[in-house]
């Protein structure tokens, strides 16, 4: 379009002008009018109501760029409707399994069945985002000297909400199509590129310190779908009687998963405190989402197989995946995966000929290596640090008193001590030792 080219003024506002020029006090009051319809001016409650009927992505993308108003306003939106999307998730998940159980045809229960899949699915990408984002979109204390930071992803929520609307509205679509599959794993893929693009941007310009981070290495091996063993869990309280300390201890098993450390050349330029914490964050998130992903194959595969419904098509175990993960920084290089069941039983558990073999042979065949990945974390901390499942368990008055105190008081010490088995059995170190200290200290060793 020319930049020149004169706009066309409706009719009736032409009329509005010629009038206001006779009229000097008819003038200030339509003004006055056309200053009342601005964006701006509208209360804050007016315009998040109106947020709410709009697209998310529109919300983000512009809305939320007008002024610093309706930034505040689109923020309170996406930060509320991502809260909400959680418990509209696990209400979903309690309304699809109870109608599993009375379900009359064996259509209905296959498309219970693979509706729960896709929520399961849904719920481990949702905690992995609220594992990265909480404590910047939602700080625990009001001592942050950073601004609280927005859920910024309103097409990821668009799509979010979307993918929950058809299974609320029916669950037969999940029967018979792909559809459905690909567009769960599309929301997936958009989830790991969003948290790619948080930690690189957005978390990195104010994670100036172990304080404002907090336990987020525990937050994101929480979402683990199995292999969380709490060791020891107390509240230590101080002189007054109130929490004063959480002292934790946690084992996280991974199986069939490695995580190997080696010291290599440092690089001059590489000496970002905040850069090595980022990288240990996403090399734990990467590990930790693909064994969920081998976790949740396997259990919705053996799942069909129990309700033995008779399909069109033979159902199919799982391929033979691998998930490997490789980056340096600071003079370290790390190497991390794991293997699916199928993978591991097909490099492993070789088919041989038994009639030629003897017992003693054959009770060799069946003893694989075992390839354990253990992460034990020891913590502690004061209450307004801890991991997000901490905090519900820890009492309101506890988490109150720390938010009256400066960040002078906070205390922080966490301890990562990995033991990989199949770096051992390949000759090569089996321990690392991760640890951060309050305020602004972090140790590495081997």
């Amino acid at each position: 379009m020319n930049v020149n080219k004169r706009q066309k003024i409706p009719s009736a506002r032409c009329e509005q002008q010629e009038d206001s020029l006779k009229d000097p006090e008819r003038s200030s009051l339509v003004e006055q009018t056309w200053r009342g319809y601005a964006l701006d001016t509208l209360p804050p409650e007016v315009l998040e109501m109106i947020l709410r009927l709009l697209p998310l992505h529109d919300v983000s993308t512009n809305v939320r760029l007008v002024s610093r108003h309706c930034s505040t306003v689109a923020a309170i939106v996406l930060n509320g409707v991502f809260l909400a999307a959680g418990m509209r998730v696990e209400g979903l998940m309690k309304r699809v399994d109870g109608a599993m159980k009375s379900a009359k045809t064996d259509t209905e229960l296959l498309a219970y069945s693979k509706a729960l899949n896709a929520l399961e699915l849904i719920r481990a990408q949702y905690k992995m985002l609220r594992a990265v984002t909480w404590r910047y979109t939602h700080p625990p204390t009001k001592q942050h000297k950073f601004p609280r930071l927005c859920f910024y992803a309103g097409s990821l929520l668009d799509s979010l909400n979307e993918l929950l609307g058809c299974v609320a509205k029916d669950y037969a679509c999940f029967i018979g199509i792909r559809m459905q599959d690909s567009n769960v794993n599309c929301f997936i893929t958009a989830c790991k590129r969003f948290m790619n693009f948080f930690e690189k941007v957005s978390e990195r310009k104010v994670n100036r310190s172990a304080l404002i981070s907090g336990c987020k290495v525990v937050d994101i091996l929480d979402c683990l779908v199995e292999g969380r063993q709490v060791l020891s869990f107390k509240v230590i309280p101080n002189k007054r009687g109130i929490g004063g300390a959480v002292n934790m201890k946690l084992r996280y098993t991974m199986k069939r998963a490695w995580f190997t450390c080696l010291e290599v050349s440092k690089n001059t330029e590489e000496n970002s405190w905040r850069d090595e914490q980022r990288f240990m964050y996403l090399r734990l998130r990467r590990l930790v989402g693909s064994v969920n992903e081998h976790v949740f194959e396997n259990l919705h595969y053996e799942h069909e197989l129990l309700l033995q419904i008779p399909l069109t098509i033979p159902l199919k175990p799982p391929p033979a995946s691998t998930y490997s993960g490789y980056g340096e920084y600071g003079g370290q290089f790390f190497y991390y995966g794991n293997m699916n069941k199928y993978a591991y039983e097909s490099k492993f558990l070789h088919t041989v000929n038994t009639a030629n073999l003897t017992v003693e042979t054959e009770q060799q065949v069946q003893r694989p290596p075992l390839f354990d990945l253990i992460i034990e974390i020891e913590l502690k901390c004061t209450p307004e640090l801890a991991p997000l499942a901490v905090r519900t368990i820890l009492k309101s008055d506890e988490l109150e008193a720390y938010e009256m105190k400066t960040c002078k008081n906070q205390l922080l010490y966490l301890r990562m001590n990995v033991t990989c088995s199949a770096s051992i059995d390949n000759r090569l170190p089996g321990n690392f030792v991760w640890e951060v200290r309050s305020p602004r200290r972090v140790h590495q060793s081997l």
